[in-house]
């Protein structure tokens, strides 16, 4: 059994692990990701570089590590039942959060946390989970730029939790609410430059996706 500290540290190196880097390492011979396209550790930038199949097991994996943290992790807290839920809860995203967004095993240079934070809600309260990846898709489709993607993602997510948690009759956890107003407020932070960009045309975007706006650029982030 571990408590709260150690539970943190864990969170963090399982967040530090460098995905991407090590599919340009195994996959793509020994290309480092971090020198290419936005120079960004993220799944985005792994579709860029190395295509969809790759892009698509990086996203995965990222997803996967913050899931992995609330769901397994954090219940090996010592005296779990010491700790409020929201607690735990917190913690472990905080900090697979920050592990992937500087992790430790590639010189503090990693992704935006986006793919993390998604595992760590899908675990926590994955009613909302289904919601959040509509929103997504449908802004993909408008926009063709994952970052604004990412953004309508998590403005959404206060919202909803306070929306579904109220229709169970259930009591909505002001600790929980505040937290997914900060996650929005994280999101917004870490792309606002690139949405400046992508709002004066000055970025590419993932043509492909803009299914409900045909046209545009290529490969946005």
């Amino acid at each position: 059994m571990l408590n709260l500290w150690m539970i943190a540290l864990l969170s963090y190196l399982v967040g530090s692990f460098p995905t991407s880097l090590l599919m340009g390492r195994i996959f793509r011979q020994g290309l480092d990701i971090r020198d290419h396209g936005s120079g960004n550790m993220g799944a985005t930038n792994s579709f860029r570089i190395f295509g969809w199949r790759l892009g698509l097991t990086v996203a995965f994996i990222d997803i996967f590590k913050g899931f992995a943290v609330v769901h397994w992790i954090a219940p090996l807290a010592v005296f779990e039942n010491s700790y409020p839920g929201n607690v735990l809860f917190i913690m472990a995203t905080l900090a697979v959060v920050l592990g992937h967004i500087f992790p430790v095993f590639s010189g503090f240079r990693g992704g935006k946390g986006f793919g993390a934070a998604v595992g760590a809600v899908i675990s926590y309260f994955p009613l909302a989970a289904p919601f959040c990846l509509l929103i997504f898709f449908i802004t993909l489709g408008f926009t063709g730029y994952v970052s604004i993607c990412a953004l309508a993602a998590s403005a959404a997510l206060p919202f909803l939790y306070a929306l579904i948690t109220g229709l169970q009759g259930n009591m909505i956890d002001p600790t929980i609410l505040t937290f997914f107003i900060l996650i929005f407020l994280v999101v917004a932070i870490s792309v606002r430059k690139r949405v400046k960009l992508y709002l004066n045309g000055e970025v590419e975007i993932f043509k492909a996706a803009r299914i409900f706006r045909p046209g545009g650029g290529r490969d946005g982030e």
